[in-house]
C-alpha cells in the first residue's frame, strides 16, 4: 500500500511540473484576425526609374505600426527598403523600379498583408 501511495505521489508531481512547463511555453498572443491593409499604386504602368507612390488604409493595426512594401520573387515575397509607419489608419510610401518587367507588390505589417498590386515597367 505504501508503494502505491509513493507511485501516485510521483505521478502527481510529474503532472504538476509538466503542467507548469506547458503554461510557460504557451505561444505568444495571436495577431489581430480582423487586421487589414489596403494598397494602391499611383500608376500601374511606369517607365524605368519613375517614382511610384503607394498608399493604403489600415484597420486593426496600432498607430505607429511599420508597413513594408514587398515584391514577389518566384514563390516568395521579398521585403523592399521602402517602409513607413501608420498614421491615423493610413500610410504612404514610394519606390522606383529600374528594370523593365512586371512587378507584383504587396504591403505587410507582421502577418497582415494587403492584396497584391501589379505594376508594369516599360
Amino acid at each position: 500500500m505504501k508503494a502505491r501511495t509513493v507511485a501516485v505521489s510521483l505521478v502527481s508531481a510529474a503532472l504538476v511540473v509538466g503542467g507548469a512547463t506547458a503554461a510557460v511555453a504557451a505561444p505568444a498572443k495571436a495577431p489581430n484576425p480582423k487586421a487589414s491593409i489596403t494598397l494602391s499604386a499611383s500608376t500601374t504602368h511606369a517607365k524605368p526609374g519613375q517614382s511610384i507612390t503607394f498608399t493604403g488604409r489600415t484597420a486593426g493595426l496600432k498607430e505607429g505600426s511599420t508597413v513594408t512594401l514587398q515584391v514577389k520573387d518566384g514563390a516568395k515575397w521579398v521585403s523592399l527598403p521602402a517602409t513607413t509607419t501608420v498614421k491615423r489608419s493610413a500610410y504612404k510610401l514610394a519606390d522606383e523600379f529600374k528594370h523593365k518587367g512586371t512587378e507584383v507588390l504587396r504591403a505587410v505589417d507582421g502577418k497582415t498583408a494587403s492584396e497584391a498590386v501589379t505594376v508594369t515597367v516599360r
